[in-house]
């Protein structure tokens, strides 16, 4: 996979500007509640590039990173991702661990879990309910928002996104 989508050498219809070279992927590397607890608290914490168990409070919170993809509309069938954290519960956790390195694990059932990336949405985004797809070993599993949501990303994922929308939300995370 291509780390840029490579845009279009015509003018946005929107802005006027010229949308090439875009990000495919955005993201973080660690859930935003990584970021919230003390650097003792990491020390007893474990973060990995596809998995973090973070100790807080006296509870176990467990995250798995997953992608959510939107459909690009032009100018060819390619895909945005947003490379996000989801929290799952503790059996999810173990059922995925178990079946990690199962080469049939894409069969495995999916499972619920929650937003746990705050993305550059006008509605929050952590907190929302997704449905965990694993995928091949290999790949990150494929995040799907729940049907019954609502909100924007919701909308983006059923519907797609395009050129200027990526450029948009670029912007918005440098922000």
């Amino acid at each position: 996979m291509f780390s840029v989508i490579g845009g279009s050498s015509a003018p946005c219809a929107m802005c006027r500007q010229v949308h090439r070279d875009l990000p495919r992927v955005l993201g973080t590397s660690a859930p935003d509640d990584w970021l919230a607890v003390s650097p003792g608290e990491r020390l007893e914490a474990e973060l990995t590039p596809d998995v973090c168990i973070l100790p807080h409070g006296g509870v176990t919170r467990h995250f798995i990173r997953g992608h959510i993809q939107l459909p690009l509309l032009v100018p060819d069938p390619e895909i945005f991702v947003w490379s996000v954290w989801v929290e799952v519960e503790e059996e999810s956790m173990s059922s995925i661990a178990h079946s990690w390195s199962d080469p049939n694990r894409a069969a495995i059932a999916p499972i619920t879990g929650w937003l746990a990336t705050e993305l550059p949405y006008e509605e929050p985004t952590k907190g929302l309910r997704v449905v965990v797809h694993t995928r091949d070993p290999g790949q990150v599993p494929l995040l799907m928002v729940a049907v019954e949501s609502t909100h924007t990303l919701a909308a983006e994922q059923a519907d797609g996104v395009g050129l200027h929308r990526v450029s948009e939300l670029a912007e918005l995370l440098k922000r």
